[in-house]
This record gives structure tokens, sequence and C-alpha cells, in this order.
């Protein structure tokens, strides 16, 4: 029996417990014996054969690695997965130069969180941006700016954080979720929100399984290539849908969640990346 780390801040964990239960359930099923380990505590336990980090820190993975065992995302992802302005510039170092001819994402600003306050009381402009937090996930510390915008709210919202201004895409509210198992596309899912700008799931917004176009599947395939294929073990990159149906890059899900698709669709995709995970590490 091979033996796995499900490694997570213990108040995840609770979030959680339904999703770490079917790791063991499908582990047992492939020789795995995955166990959760609290974020606390992971550097006491015995090395185990692979470990799942789903703390958004990228030193659990960094650890890992520097004593040889095999851990899922590797710090670099981890890394550039959970801060969304070094998401973009990796990307633009990564992506093929004939690609990046073509629109893929926002124009993007960075803002420091020493610079916010100047800059949102300095912001005068009819035109309406998206500013969001580089570490924020869920929907969470994302607010839209204009001149006319509670600039206060968005301070106290965002402060703490640095922060990147995104040009606002015109989209409907919509947004797609591709699922990344084994560095394929597993499986995408529409997600528009009804009464918000932002699309979340975890936020109310509403999802249905999107069936995606082989040419549509080509163009992730660039984003899923310049993370290095299969480093992307179990992940979700987002594409903000445009009125045209074109797909703009918004973000990196290092650390998906799968609610979504078990309560839209019929895809297990525990079982299925647990799957991958005995063929590609274990079955020798």
């Amino acid at each position: 029996m091979y033996t796995g780390y499900l490694i997570y801040h213990d108040y995840e964990a609770k979030k959680n417990s339904a999703f770490i239960e079917l790791f063991k359930k499908y582990g047992k099923l492939k020789g795995i014996d995955f166990m959760y380990i609290p974020y606390s505590d992971y550097k006491e336990k015995t090395l185990p054969d692979i470990v799942i980090n789903r703390t958004r820190d990228a030193s659990v993975s960094l650890w890992y690695e520097e004593n040889n065992v095999r851990v899922l995302h590797s710090s670099l992802i981890t890394e550039t997965g959970n801060d969304k302005f070094r998401t973009i510039e990796y990307l633009k170092n990564n992506l093929p130069s004939d690609f990046k001819l073509k629109k893929w994402a926002p124009y993007t600003e960075f803002i420091s969180k020493e610079e916010l306050k100047e800059y949102l009381q300095n912001y005068n402009s009819d035109k309406e941006v998206v500013i969001k937090s580089v570490d924020g996930h869920g929907g969470n510390k994302v607010c839209l700016l204009s001149k006319e915008s509670d600039k206060e709210y968005i301070y106290n919202t965002i402060a703490g954080s640095d922060c990147i201004v995104q040009e606002k895409i015109e989209s409907d509210n919509n947004d797609i979720r591709v699922y990344i198992v084994g560095g394929s596309v597993y499986a995408a899912m529409l997600r528009h929100g009804e009464s918000d700008f932002r699309s979340n799931f975890s936020l109310g917004g509403k999802a249905v399984e999107y069936h995606l176009s082989e040419s549509q599947k080509e163009y992730i395939m660039n984003f899923v290539k310049a993370f290095g294929g299969n480093e992307l073990a179990m992940a979700g990159i987002d594409f903000i849908l445009t009125k045209n149906n074109e797909l703009i890059f918004n973000e990196l899900e290092e650390m998906v969640g799968s609610r979504m698709l078990y309560a839209n669709t019929d895809y297990n995709i525990v079982k299925d990346y647990v799957e991958w995970i005995y063929r590609t590490f274990f079955n020798n």
C-alpha cells in the first residue's frame, strides 16, 4: 500500500471533509492510503510516497521537493497559481510568441498594497475596471472601480494585499471554468452571475456543463502547455467568455474545487484524478 498525504489548513479541511473522504475511498481501490495531514504538523510526519498540497503555500511543496517526495502541485505551480499578477507575467514569458499576437488576457496593471489608497483616491475615469487582490479566491477581494465607486469600501475590501487592475471585458457575466486533470482538458462549466459581475459558483452563480469545441480545446492547451502540461495535475483555468464567444484568460485556480462538477454533472473528478495518479506514479 502506498501512502498519500492530503495537506490542508484545518479550517479548509473541515469545509472539504467530503472531498477528503473521496480521496480515501478511491485511493484504497488503487492501493494508495490517503490521509489528511494538518498544515501545522506536516514536517513532523514520516515522509509519504506522494503529497497533494491543498494549502496554497508553495513552501509546503518546496519542503517535500527538497526531501525527494512527489508533490502535487510543485512549488512553482503553487506559487504562480496563487498570485494573479505572477500568473499573468509567467504566461507572458511562456506562451508561444505567435499566440500572444492575439488578445489572450485583459490589460493588467500591478498596484502594490502601499500604493492602493493613493491609486483609488486619484482614480477619476468614467471607464469601469476590475480591481482584485493578487491572492484572493472564490471571487473574494474583487471589485468594480470607476470614479463613482465607493472607494473607501473598495479599500477596506482589498487593503493589506497587493492587487491588479484589469480592463473589464464585456461578457454578460459569463465565464468558463476548465478543469484540467493530468495535463489534459477534463471538463468545462459555464458560470453565470445572476446579480453580480462575478460568476463564481460559491457566490451564487449558476453553472451548467459547457461543451468545448475542438478549436477551443486547442486554444486552452496553449495555456496548459505553458504551465508544464501534466504539472497541472488537478487544476482549473478560468476564461472570460466574451459576447463574441471568445475565451480570454482570467486566472489559474491551482487549488481548484469540485463542488460545481458534482452538483451539476455526472463527472467523478476525484476518482479519475486518483486513477491518473496511480497510472502516472505507481503503475510501473
